[in-house]
């Protein structure tokens, strides 16, 4: 007897699912109005998820591709107060690159100086590169907005020496007036503790990468800076650029590891401090934040736009409940039970709900792949892109679609609009038969 009922109860559900289909097309015009509510709230959201994991991942391209790298060696001393005896030495770098031949390595060397351009001085950040280790690492000598990125002697002058060419960032070049060609004269205090001077050509201007190093940023190469700064035993950092992202922290681990086997056998001076590692999330920590915040402003803001656009369905649904009270009276009179009625409410508010999903799912997709492709181009309001945390940004903003954030977004439309409906569906337990049919 008991297996008769329960093959009767699943020979109602077909007819419940025709009859639950053909209610919510009763009133079309209603019900299409849910939908598009429901679908234009989706489609917000899946536009807000792509968008924010294309900005999050512009974010870590240009906090890790244009100057940072993925790892940076410092001493400990350089970090705390930018000292210019707190050097790395050169032999390391050879032990380095022999243990660790999948990875790049870039060395750079820093200092101070009083740059004078015509009637013009200005405070500048020098920063020494090799140009082929650095292309190796990051792209920084591939933003240029003016010249060509060389950093090569540019010519010998009366007295024999050479010139060097150096490339300037986009503001200090505006406020100096510098273009390619421009005679450019720094001074400085060399570790000797001499006045270092010299005439150098601006090669190339660089489009904004860094607030810092755009208002007073000078590259130039290694050879340069130590005729300059008659520094020649060491690096003040090492960036260093990994294949595959997802071996940082492991690679970290095991380059801190081979820099405590060459403390043990070359130490260091203890005034600079032992030698540190850190990887991008720990030099920019406001970066790394913004990523882990993403997430949870992903979802917070999916629930309210989702939320608000599922106050339709309550409406819908209470009204078609209202309707139609008459009707489930007569209905719980002829013998069917209350627990089918309910279902057969739920199973409308979750068509409409599929409904919803499939087309805001396909629009918001479209619309996204569109975002991925084109961007918002901003070039006209900032030709100069824009800054955050200490990033510089193109100026047209890309998104990025994950397969995994629609189906994540759709779940929670339709979870959230099935929440909506549990009141209305739920006022169809309590009707009386005697009482809504008078």
């Amino acid at each position: 007897m008991q297996h008769d009922m329960n093959t009767s109860s699943l020979n109602r559900l077909p007819m419940l699912f025709y009859i639950a289909w053909r209610n919510i097309w009763r009133n079309p015009v209603r019900s299409l109005l849910t939908v598009s509510a429901l679908a234009g709230g989706l489609v917000m959201v899946i536009l807000y998820a792509a968008l924010l994991e294309g900005m999050t991942r512009q974010m870590v391209q240009y906090a890790t591709e244009v100057t940072t790298a993925h790892i940076q060696i410092h001493r400990q001393a350089f970090i705390d107060d930018r000292d210019m005896y707190a050097t790395i030495p050169w032999a390391w770098l050879d032990e380095i690159e022999q243990e660790f031949p999948q990875l790049r390595f870039a060395p750079r060397l820093y200092a101070a100086a009083l740059a004078s351009a015509a009637d013009t001085s200005a405070g500048a950040m020098i920063r020494a590169v090799d140009p082929q280790r650095e292309l190796q690492v990051t792209t920084m000598l591939g933003h240029v907005r003016q010249g060509k990125p060389a950093l090569d002697v540019a010519d010998v002058t009366d007295y024999g020496l050479p010139r060097y060419n150096v490339v300037v960032g986009a503001q200090m070049a505006r406020n100096m007036k510098l273009a390619p060609g421009s005679e450019l004269v720094l001074v400085s205090q060399a570790a000797d503790g001499s006045i270092g001077n010299a005439l150098y050509r601006v090669a190339s201007v660089l489009k904004p990468i860094e607030p810092n190093f755009d208002r007073m940023g000078i590259l130039m190469s290694i050879e340069a800076y130590q005729q300059l700064m008659y520094l020649e035993n060491g690096y003040h950092e090492l960036a260093i650029r990994l294949d595959d992202m997802t071996r940082l922290d492991p690679v970290q681990q095991a380059v801190r590891e081979k820099l405590g086997q060459l403390q043990q056998h070359q130490p260091l001076d203890e005034l600079g401090g032992p030698v540190v590692v850190r990887n991008w999330r720990e030099l920019m920590p406001a970066v790394a934040d913004m990523l882990e915040l993403s997430k949870s402003m992903l979802l917070i803001i999916g629930f309210i736009v989702v939320g608000l656009a599922s106050l339709g369905m309550l409406n819908t649904m209470l009204m078609a409940v209202h309707e139609r009270t008459h009707e489930f009276g007569i209905l719980l009179a002829i013998g069917m039970k209350r627990g089918w009625l309910l279902f057969m409410v739920v199973l409308e508010s979750l068509f409409l709900a599929l409904v919803s999903a499939l087309s805001g799912s396909v629009i918001g997709s479209l619309l996204a792949l569109y975002f991925e492709e084109h961007g918002i181009d901003f070039s006209e309001s900032m030709p100069d892109g824009y800054d955050w945390a200490g990033i510089v940004f193109e100026p047209v903003m890309k998104g990025y679609l994950l397969p995994q954030d629609v189906l994540y977004a759709s779940l929670l439309m339709i979870g959230v609009a099935m929440i909506a409906s549990l009141l209305p569906a739920w006022r169809t337990v309590r009707l009386k038969p005697a009482e809504v049919m008078r």
